[in-house]
């Protein structure tokens, strides 16, 4: 497949978001005043269980502003037929405009299917448990589970539609993994920018992605405790809504044009690991980025931990699963994740053993006792 990256190398910079981000809460119901700015003919993919959340308030909208909408539910995997597959399901249906609503999981569906039809796209998260909204990208994976391949769009989403009050109401384990997800962002983007490496663009990462990284964490830092209190109960705090752009908008744009590095390398050798697999990413990130920290040589800030313990995010591997992890498990884990390009965007070269050395050395703080040396 011809990638929309190829017109980009790392001897320049871009920057790149969606067209518009729109916040706030009850907003579902102008989405089709947002969507006729581009189209006149839509189609929701959603998650099935969240079809009941938001499907009359999408139609109503919709019918209100002349966009005629197709319902195509997303049950299945999400793999590199997933496009296909809801391509066919329109059958002859041409809409012009993919809406895609709920977790990671159908937003990255219906971004496929925007790339196979070459569609208009608008994102509506109904958990804030990743920054996939903002991004151009989508994740594939094996029949396993496995993440396989990630894909690119020619271009950002046109609006991403932020609901607050249909976020507040999610799943307060949901929004944990969201913080997970949106803090390592700062650390990750300076790790690229301080060497050679590249971001999503497969450019150099600009300033100004650094400066909103920085500003992603600094917003969790100070609103992350009440947000993840007010997570679930359906009440829209000023914390909430500020942890809610610093998750899906500053994280969105941290990552995509600030650059990726350990902690979300080693997601993909953590989905090898016994328990870990169906963990939600954003734990998976927040172990990594613990790894990221013990591989700098620096202790995770003091606010960051008291964060980690208020919202149950995971300080050492033992948090993430209940299987006793050993070495060559670990050796595996870290060949997998050496493999991913992120690890190059890292103030020095990383090998396997460095990797290993890191999390053994975690987990043996974690019980109080010495790193095994073999």
């Amino acid at each position: 497949m011809n990638s929309p990256l190829n017109i980009f190398d790392a001897e320049l910079k871009v920057f790149g978001g969606p067209g518009r981000y729109v916040q706030g809460p009850a907003i579902l119901h102008r989405i089709g005043g947002f969507a006729r700015q581009i189209g006149r003919s839509a189609v929701l993919v959603a998650d099935a269980y969240i079809l009941p959340l938001v499907e009359h308030t999408i139609r109503s909208s919709c019918r209100e502003h002349g966009v005629s909408l197709v319902v195509l539910p997303f049950k299945g995997r999400l793999g590199p037929l997933t496009g296909g597959e809801l391509a066919a399901m329109l059958g002859e249906e041409t809409p012009v405009i993919v809406m895609a609503a709920g977790g990671g999981r159908a937003i990255d569906a219906g971004k496929a299917l925007a790339d196979t039809r070459s569609l208009r796209l608008i994102t509506i998260p109904t958990v804030a448990s990743n920054d996939a909204p903002t991004s151009k990208n989508y994740v594939l994976y094996d029949e396993h589970e496995v993440l396989l391949e990630v894909r690119h769009l020619a271009r950002n989403p046109d609006f991403v539609i932020a609901d607050t009050a249909i976020l507040a109401g999610a799943p307060k384990s949901m929004f944990a993994a969201g913080l997970g997800d949106a803090l390592s962002k700062r650390a990750e983007a300076l790790a690229c920018a301080s060497g050679k490496g590249v971001t999503m663009f497969r450019s150099r990462p600009t300033l100004l992605a650094g400066t909103i990284a920085a500003a992603c964490y600094d917003t969790l830092i100070a609103h992350g405790r009440a947000a993840y209190d007010a997570a679930g109960t359906g009440e829209v705090t000023e914390s909430f809504e500020a942890a809610v752009e610093a998750m899906i908008l500053m994280a969105g744009l941290g990552f995509e044009s600030g650059g990726l590095s350990v902690p979300h390398a080693l997601t993909r050798g953590l989905s090898l690991l016994p328990g870990i697999a169906s963990r939600p990413h954003g734990l998976q990130v927040a172990y990594g980025l613990v790894v990221h920290h013990r591989l700098l040589g620096e202790a995770m800030p003091t606010a960051l931990v008291e964060l980690y313990h208020h919202a149950g995010l995971p300080l050492c591997l033992s948090d993430l699963t209940a299987t006793e992890i050993d070495r060559s498990q670990l050796i595996d884990m870290a060949q997998a994740s050496i493999a991913v390009p992120h690890i190059l965007n890292f103030p020095r070269p990383l090998t396997v053993d460095d990797l290993v050395d890191a999390m053994l050395a975690i987990e043996a703080e974690a019980i109080g006792r010495p790193a095994a040396t073999n």
